[in-house]
């Protein structure tokens, strides 16, 4: 048999296991979920890989697909998935008010570390934001100015209202939601948070950076699906009119970046699309499992491991220098999965994810008709790895990524033992 049809024949398996798998999950519920809009994309990415595949030039970036991988691939994708296929079983229909004051102050942060962005993205970014859409070349040349600043990033502090709205960008979704779930809205709130997201949208279109908007628009779509079972109809239909709205503008500049970046290239803009979108699993397949070195950790616990170890590079420039004699590294795609087997080998790996996991499972396993805010938000950690990192790396890497992480699980544990101290000593009215 040719190498051509085995690779067919095995890229065909993974899609038709993933159409399998959507009409199992649909039928235990059929409810259209976050867990939902996972398995459709992880579809979409198993298309584009045997298009990919098939392409005359692109295909001779692979070598011969083998079994083993897409099953180890699969199992793991599954395992993170599993919170979310339990949560997809439950009957909660109402969110638990946490009694809480931490939720407006992290929003007056998030809205005020916005509007502090306003100036440098005006002064510094104002002139090429429009040329992103007047200029062919702008969108490359946005994108290769910022590749080359990280070589001196990663070991300051540069911009302190930068790093915190960044850290925030997906509490930011996770507190929108929220908020759209409550019988009595407040409009300051969300129109703040609705800007916050515009701040965040520009950022990603003047620095050239489809990824970045491809993501922040997964992230809403996720967070509306995971709240959505929590919501009245009426905020349910609004929200999927601007969810349209704002998917077929965000997709302009999309296009327009697309087009700068690989307009004149060998392969084609519609070529190195399918190879963009594709090569996850496929250079997954090839390198995930026996991929040269071991990072140890380099990028999915950088900011953890500079405490324990002064040698553990600052930036990406320095990683791919440091583990250069490695078959792959973060400048291909190889899926959040893949970012963990080159940092801790296949069986630590799976170990991290089935003990990582499990621990969810039991948190935010829930068999009453409420369910606690801070069991969502775990959920929506769950969910967000896997709708962040299905196609691409794990996003919660490196500095940036570990501390959005780091916040997430901060909110969690305040939220969680909030309760338990108040539970504890409750306040009392004075007569």
């Amino acid at each position: 048999m040719s190498e051509i049809v085995l690779n067919n024949i095995l890229s065909l398996g993974f899609l038709f296991l993933w159409i399998i798998t959507l009409i199992g999950y649909q039928m235990i519920k059929n409810r259209w979920d976050g867990g939902s809009l996972v398995i459709v994309l992880y579809i979409i990415y198993a298309v584009f890989a045997i298009m990919t595949l098939n392409d005359p030039l692109f295909s001779i970036a692979f070598n011969q697909l083998k079994l083993f991988p897409y099953i180890y691939l699969y199992s793991m994708m599954i395992i993170a998935l599993s919170p979310i296929i339990i949560h997809h079983c439950s009957d909660t229909s109402e969110i638990e008010n946490p009694h809480t004051k931490i939720l407006y102050i992290l929003t007056f942060i998030i809205i005020i570390s916005s509007i502090m962005l306003i100036p440098s993205l005006i002064s510094g970014t104002g002139s090429g934001l429009i040329s992103i859409f007047t200029d062919s070349s702008a969108g490359k040349e946005a994108y290769l100015e910022q590749v080359e600043g990280v070589e001196d990033s990663g070991s300051t502090i540069r911009n302190l209202p930068a790093i915190i709205f960044n850290s925030l960008t997906d509490i930011t979704v996770f507190l929108f939601f929220y908020f759209l779930t409550l019988e009595k809205k407040n409009i300051w709130i969300l129109s703040g948070l609705i800007f916050s997201f515009i701040i965040n949208f520009l950022i990603c279109i003047s620095q050239g950076q489809r990824g970045g908007l491809v993501t922040s628009l997964l992230t809403l779509a996720g967070g509306y699906l995971l709240f959505k079972q929590y919501m009245s109809k009426k905020v349910k239909k609004i929200s999927r009119h601007i969810g349209l709205f704002l998917s077929l503008l965000i997709s302009f500049p999309i296009i327009v970046i697309t087009v700068s970046r690989f307009d004149g290239e060998t392969g084609g803009i519609g070529g190195f699309v399918n190879w963009y979108i594709g090569q996850g699993s496929l250079y997954f397949n090839n390198y995930g499992l026996t991929p040269g070195g071991c990072r140890n950790g380099d990028r999915t616990i950088n900011l953890f491991k500079r405490f324990i170890d002064s040698s553990t590079s600052q930036n990406f420039v320095e990683r791919r220098d440091k583990y250069h004699n490695m078959e792959i590294n973060d400048n291909l795609f190889s899926t959040f999965v893949g970012d963990f087997t080159l940092d801790f080998g296949p069986a630590g790996a799976f170990f991290i994810f089935v003990i990582f996991y499990s621990s969810l499972i039991r948190l935010t396993r829930e068999r009453k008709q409420q369910i606690k805010l801070y069991k969502l938000l775990l959920l929506y950690f769950a969910l967000c790895i896997s709708l962040q990192g299905g196609m691409t790396l794990f996003s919660y890497s490196d500095v940036s990524g570990n501390l959005r992480m780091l916040n997430c699980l901060l909110l969690y544990a305040y939220l969680r033992y909030h309760e338990q101290f108040s539970r504890a000593f409750p306040l009392q009215k004075n007569n």
